[in-house]
């Protein structure tokens, strides 16, 4: 037997832990959106937050770009 630990065995059961703390809790996140802004704002990356939740990276920076762009305010007005 090896004394190797499995990493990978180990690293799904963190990211199921994590998925159901994010549907369980206190405030739980019901939306993808809301799981992908939960994750990023506890300093995980884009990529590992794909990963978590089992998105494409591409879905994943798409929805926070979006975020990005509702929350910059307009130039009204600018000359």
């Amino acid at each position: 037997m090896s004394a190797d630990p499995d990493w990978n065995g180990m690293k799904k059961r963190l990211e199921v832990i994590i998925m159901l703390l994010l549907e369980s809790g206190p405030n739980p996140a019901t939306s993808t959106t809301s799981k992908i802004e939960k994750l990023l704002g506890f300093g995980l990356t884009n990529a590992e937050v794909a990963q978590i939740i089992g998105k494409k990276l591409n879905y994943v920076t798409a929805v926070t770009s979006g975020k990005r762009k509702a929350q910059k305010p307009k130039n009204e007005g600018v000359v």
